[in-house]
């Protein structure tokens, strides 16, 4: 390509390319729908063809903007490895950090821990990207991301560690078992209401702790575990939750409280090109330690601590 191309204007019409729209390309690129909008047609007005043709249901790619998507992407993925190759080598402990999980373990944990770190380090930031969906650590929509897995992930280029066992069960109110009926373990869930993901996250396994859905109703499909925690303590039907969030979360118990809880493995994934920087490194040792504080509740749940005599839990 020429040097007349700007990688900011490819990287925008890649984006709505895979958006589907000017604003959710926006969003994503944390930029304004104006932004995008200005900058895929200077880059249209320069080609002399249209890329995508824009209707107010979104945005479909032309035949011109199909010729173009492969050297893109390539153009793309050069970008990506030239900027993860450099700041892999960083040894300033400043910058920006981009670290991904799930709302409820950013809240406990990972909060205290980056507390804790910039009283050491001020100059580091870190950007907290919250969320059951998994981030592309190869594209660095994230640098650091903690993952529930049942097996070790493999993922090209990225490097990953454990970082503790965490235990789950299912949860429900006291009103919605007394009306429904409290299920008999291995007999699956048929009957009964349930409250489940849009899309179950990757690499976690079965859900509802691999219990039958034959039978079963979704009485609400939802990507947020506080609102499903909530819907749960409303009496709405059955959650699969973390033991330690469950327990602690107001107005729902465990359905099974004798079964010891189902584990899954927490892992922490880095792209291998950016374990050298020394903002990644300190970030990683301290989320490290963080989980392994608390190593124990997250295994157990809350409760079981109290029967056992676990020390009360780091958060």
């Amino acid at each position: 390509m020429s040097g007349n191309w700007q990688w900011d204007d490819l990287r925008i019409f890649l984006a709505v390319s895979r958006e589907g729209s000017l604003a959710a390309a926006a969003r994503a690129l944390g930029i304004d729908h104006v932004t995008v909008g200005r900058r895929l047609a200077s880059l249209e007005g320069m080609l002399g063809a249209r890329l995508l043709h824009r209707t107010p249901a979104g945005a479909s790619i032309t035949t011109a903007g199909q010729v173009i998507v492969a050297e893109c992407e390539a153009m793309e993925t050069a970008a990506r490895t030239a900027e993860r190759l450099v700041a892999g080598h960083d040894t300033r402990l400043a910058g920006t950090v981009r670290l991904t999980a799930t709302e409820k373990i950013a809240y406990e944990i990972l909060v205290p821990c980056i507390t804790e770190l910039r009283q050491q380090h001020p100059e580091l930031q870190i950007d907290l990207l919250t969320g059951v969906r998994s981030l592309d650590i190869g594209r660095r929509e994230a640098d650091l991301a903690v993952r529930a897995s049942l097996t070790r992930p493999a993922e090209h280029g990225v490097v990953c560690r454990k970082l503790c066992d965490i235990g789950f069960s299912l949860y429900a109110s006291t009103r919605y078992l007394s009306r429904a009926g409290t299920p008999v373990r291995g007999k699956g869930l048929a009957g009964h209401n349930v409250i489940r993901f849009l899309g179950a996250p990757r690499g976690i396994g079965e859900p509802f702790l691999g219990e039958s859905l034959e039978g079963a109703r979704i009485a609400l499909r939802c990507n947020d575990q506080f609102v499903q925690l909530k819907a749960a303590a409303h009496d709405l039907g059955i959650v699969e939750v973390a033991c330690y969030f469950g327990d602690s979360f107001p107005g729902i118990r465990r359905i099974w409280p004798d079964n010891p809880p189902v584990l899954k493995a927490l892992w922490l994934l880095c792209h291998e090109d950016m374990r050298g920087a020394t903002r990644i490194r300190v970030l990683s040792s301290a989320i490290v330690d963080s989980f392994q504080r608390n190593s124990k509740v997250l295994r157990s749940g809350v409760r079981a601590r109290h029967r056992s005599g676990d020390p009360q839990i780091d958060f």
